[in-house]
């Protein structure tokens, strides 16, 4: 038999390390697909162990991204056929001890919880890097969820203190938040956390303040994402740097304590007429966006881009990017010396 030079320079696994790096990446998704659970060769099996330990894997658990168009009991059945091709994986995953999986997107239906603690039971979760958990339901009964999205957010609590990017979405009862903080606390090290508990519009819409006050207690948070929370809006922090809150249409004030903000991101519109002005610091946003405001549309378009913002171009009026020093005179604004406030003014005709 003919030795190659690569062969001996690598051996024979790390050349199979290298050929399962090319061929099937680290999203396990697509591992699952191109890779038969029932392996043959006991070589290839430990080779494979050893290339699955040794890179940050994804993985994808999505039952929702099926067509919208299709009735619930079919939306339903290919979902959940999406997930079967997965499990193997999850169960090679757990029997084996890979601990490697760093990034984890979670997006399913109330009515699915219980099969995710399921399928998830007993999984290392130890080196978990980036979590994101949807959960949705999609009407509106008063039956609630509450019980089930504690289980799940058991799974991740004892053992995943080494997240540091965080997204949650649930807008399935309404008012988790109790569990929520808690499920914040288990992780020192977040530096980025992005919360949405749904709707505001909503008459039992969760309240928000028990999230921001937890995220006061996460001491390394860098970049804080809120969505569709209203009235007044405070925040104490000496870490974090980037403040979005450009999806939050009700909001009323926004009063700041953040020594080390670079970037507040907010927007000149508020659905409830009878509120009038959202008050940054003790001033006007239309105020602001009078005085600050660009209402070019080749610069809104291209900051858009620049900043990879989800905001279509088209809705915007105008872009104001204002230097904090605006806000003078306030004992409501507290920001780092050099931090820009980016304001939205939308066009909702």
């Amino acid at each position: 038999m003919n030795i190659t030079p690569q062969q001996l320079v690598l051996g024979m696994d790390e050349m199979l390390l290298a050929i399962y790096g090319f061929l099937i990446g680290t999203n396990m998704n697509t591992i699952a697909e191109k890779i038969q659970m029932r392996l043959v060769s006991s070589r290839f099996k430990t080779c494979f162990i050893t290339y699955l330990n040794s890179v940050p894997l994804e993985l994808n658990y999505d039952t929702r991204s099926v067509p919208l168009k299709l009735n619930y009991t079919t939306r339903r059945a290919k979902g959940n056929d999406a997930i079967a091709q997965i499990i193997p994986f999850i169960q090679f995953m757990k029997k084996y001890e890979i601990t490697a999986l760093f990034e984890l997107k979670i997006n399913v239906l109330c009515i699915d919880l219980h099969e995710l603690r399921d399928n998830f039971a007993g999984f290392d979760f130890s080196n978990l890097g980036v979590l994101e958990l949807g959960i949705t339901k999609l009407n509106s009964g008063r039956d609630s969820c509450s019980n089930r999205v504690l289980s799940v957010l058991s799974l991740f609590s004892n053992e995943s203190s080494s997240v540091t990017n965080l997204k949650l979405f649930d807008n399935t009862i309404s008012r988790p938040i109790a569990m929520y903080e808690d499920f914040q606390s288990c992780f020192p090290g977040l530096k980025l956390l992005d919360v949405d508990f749904g709707n505001p519009g909503v008459l039992n819409a969760a309240d928000p303040d028990g999230a921001t006050r937890a995220s006061e207690e996460c001491l390394q948070l860098e970049h804080l994402v809120r969505h569709n929370i209203f009235g007044d809006f405070l925040l104490h922090s000496k870490s974090l740097k980037v403040l979005d809150l450009s999806s939050c249409m009700c909001l009323t004030s926004i009063r700041l304590d953040c020594a080390s903000l670079e970037e507040l991101w907010c927007q000149n519109y508020i659905i409830i007429q009878e509120i009038g002005d959202l008050i940054i610091g003790g001033v006007s946003s239309t105020a602001l966006a009078q005085e600050f405001g660009n209402s070019d549309r080749a610069f809104i378009h291209e900051y858009l881009e620049k900043v990879n913002n989800h905001i279509e171009s088209s809705e915007i009026e105008s872009i104001s990017i204002i230097p904090s020093d605006a806000i003078r005179n306030s004992d409501d604004f507290h920001v780092g010396k050099d931090c820009r406030i980016i304001l939205f003014t939308y066009n909702y005709e």
